[in-house]
């Protein structure tokens, strides 16, 4: 039997059962991962093996496996547990996001000085978006970085392409949890006017920021999606105003965006019938 000192050194914390009811759930949630770690460095063990081994009481290692199971983090064979698929697709997401920027940058380069404008790849975060690469043209006049920045994703183009993936149901949370406040007197903060022109979006395959997030900037912005065909991530092309009109944008930079936009997708792993 492993002693206090290993288990811990291998990030496995003791538990015991005398808890104060404020910090339950939070001790749940440690006990979960507890579980996890275990079963990647020690798979198939049976639920009274890792009680013994973590001192977690037999109860509740086989509720939380339950739960586990059920949701696919863990597997069940002949009265053993392993890790699940589902952490692998965890894995794969946070891999995918380093390869997503090695991936994109020569394209966000051949975007920007075909255009000569600022061009970014930008990704969910909760219910806003924030920019994580850039490649920045030198001009006098050209829109500021972003990288790093929060943005909201109902005031952004690279927002509303992601938005646009959502179902019913999480936009419907989206609504919800989210209150509308313009930053400009472009942003759209009417719910039924904001709904329209996602469904918009997402007919047309690309969205639009008219100068809606900052005064005298406007982007263009197409989405990238991973092999599953859900959207992880968009690239936007971000310019002054006076140097583009909407309308210049879907005549000369549309096509372009869309076409480099599913060339990322495709090395991504996606796979449609536009791509084939």
């Amino acid at each position: 039997m492993e002693n206090q000192e290993n288990i811990e050194k291998d990030g496995f914390v003791k538990h015991h059962n005398k808890r104060e009811k404020k910090v339950y759930r939070v001790q749940h949630v440690d006990l979960t991962f507890n579980i996890l770690f275990l079963l990647a460095k020690t798979p198939m063990l049976t639920a009274f093996e890792i009680s013994r081994i973590t001192n977690i009481n037999i109860s509740q290692v086989k509720k939380v496996l339950s739960i586990l199971t059920e949701r696919g983090y863990t597997e069940e064979k002949n009265g053993k547990y392993r890790l699940g698929i589902k952490n692998f697709e965890i894995g794969h997401a946070y891999l995918s996001r380093i390869d997503l920027r090695n991936l994109a940058k020569p394209i966000l380069k051949e975007l920007a000085e075909k255009f000569n404008e600022t061009v970014y790849l930008a990704v969910r975060g909760g219910y806003e978006i924030v920019y994580i690469d850039i490649y920045q043209v030198n001009r006098p006049v050209s829109v500021r970085s972003r990288v790093g920045k929060l943005l909201p994703m109902y005031a952004s183009a690279s927002g509303k392409v992601h938005l646009a993936d959502m179902d019913k149901y999480e936009l419907d949370e989206f609504f919800r949890e989210v209150k509308l406040v313009p930053f400009t007197d472009k942003t759209i903060i009417d719910e039924e006017v904001l709904r329209k022109h996602i469904e918009e979006v997402r007919l047309k395959g690309y969205a639009l920021d008219d100068e809606e997030w900052e005064e005298e900037v406007r982007c263009i912005s197409a989405p990238v999606r991973n092999y599953k065909g859900n959207v992880i991530a968009a690239i936007t092309i971000s310019a002054p105003s006076y140097r583009f009109s909407k309308e210049r944008f879907i005549s000369e930079v549309k096509e372009d965006l869309l076409e480099k936009t599913k060339e990322l997708s495709k090395k991504l792993g996606y796979k449609s019938e536009e791509l084939t």
